[in-house]
């Protein structure tokens, strides 16, 4: 072996071995970050954040919960004959900031959160600058929200707003799995830059905790996930553009970046996809068949769905010179729809009774 090859092979370890410590230094780093935010002494110990989420009764400190602002700092001596309209004025007060409010919030049951406290108010303008590229941890959507000066919750960062705290909401399950120890580690890094960067406090629940409730949440969601297809096969291939015209003159409506049979509130029902892809970016000029597809827990309940969907695929059949078959490639029978409803109702059901209604915005999120 030449000298230049042991060089090379020196050279090389000398980088791993520096990789190693870099990431170990990062780690350690991370680390004590967390573990002082749960070692704050004294001065913290009547922090509801870091406690349980009982309910307690409002102190000094509950000014500082976002969810709960207080619009009376104390509590003046009053008469009784003032005692009245001075409840009157702050129940107008509240209500009148509560019309401001933004109604999205931190899901508690399928996100785990972040918080982040900054010493100085920060504006919008500047904090939309790191969140717009923080959309993800892996797999896992980030979604921001804020307090303003005033108290108000925002689910949109508003350029000419200032804010005092963050909340960085990291999605505990989906399709693609439970969050795990390197998505939430990703998620954290994210939040730890924005704090050095506007020098926040940063606040992180029990980790072990989380993930264990993680991992429970997508074993709810694989038992309940389901998704119900049929197929119109085509005689012979058939243009794109002409199946989509078929399509549209039958009912289907854009829906992202393809094609759905939507309900009377302009919600997904089936969609359809060309050879296997979505119909605005198939793979060829020509398909030989159609596909639809009845997402269970992302359609809004329906009484028969499969029945629905099955008139509109033998319809599609009759127009296109196909026929409509099952996903083990079977022709379908007429009366089978019924039994397979009975079944979908039943998963609407049992999504209904786990808190993730079929078609509502939290089971998009969860089953995405």
């Amino acid at each position: 072996m030449s000298n230049l090859q042991l060089a090379l092979i020196a050279i090389g370890i000398v980088l791993i071995l520096l990789v190693l410590l870099f990431n170990w230094w990062q780690d350690q780093r991370v680390r004590k970050q967390m573990h002082e935010q749960f070692s704050m002494g004294d001065e913290h110990e009547n922090d509801v954040l870091l406690k349980d989420r009982r309910q307690v009764a409002p102190t000094q400190k509950a000014q500082a919960d976002r969810r709960d602002p207080v619009f009376v700092d104390s509590e003046p001596d009053v008469s009784p004959e003032t005692a009245v309209p001075a409840a009157a004025d702050t129940t107008i007060s509240a209500a009148q900031l509560d019309e401001h409010h933004d109604e999205e919030a931190v899901d508690e049951m399928t996100e785990g959160v972040i918080e982040l406290h900054f010493a100085t108010p920060v504006s919008g303008a500047d904090l939309h600058r790191y969140t717009r590229t923080a959309l993800s941890a892996g797999t896992k959507p980030l979604r921001f929200f804020a307090e303003t000066e005033e108290g108000l919750h925002r689910a949109d960062l508003r350029a000419d707003e200032y804010y005092v705290s963050l909340q960085m909401a990291v999605l505990l399950a989906n399709r693609g799995g439970a969050l795990g120890e390197i998505e939430w580690s990703q998620a954290w890094a994210k939040a730890d830059e924005i704090a050095h960067e506007f020098d926040a406090s940063v606040e992180s629940p029990d980790v072990p905790a989380l993930l264990r409730r993680a991992e429970k949440l997508d074993q709810v969601c694989a038992n309940l996930d389901t998704q119900v297809g049929l197929t119109v096969q085509l005689t012979q291939p058939h243009p794109v553009r002409s199946v989509i015209d078929v399509a549209r003159a039958k009912g289907f409506t854009e829906y992202r970046n393809g094609l759905a049979w939507m309900n009377h509130d302009g919600l997904p029902r089936f969609v359809l996809l060309l050879a296997g892809e979505h119909a605005e970016d198939p793979a060829n000029a020509g398909v030989n068949r159609v596909d639809l597809l009845l997402d269970v827990p992302c359609s809004p309940p329906d009484e028969t769905p499969f029945a629905r969907m099955m008139a509109v695929g033998r319809d599609l059949a009759l127009s296109l010179d196909g026929q409509l078959i099952d996903d083990s490639g079977r022709p379908v029978m007429e009366g089978s729809e019924h039994a397979i409803d009975e079944q979908i109702r039943g998963i609407y059901e049992e999504l209904e009774q786990q808190g993730l209604q079929a078609g509502s915005p939290r089971a998009l999120r969860v089953f995405s």
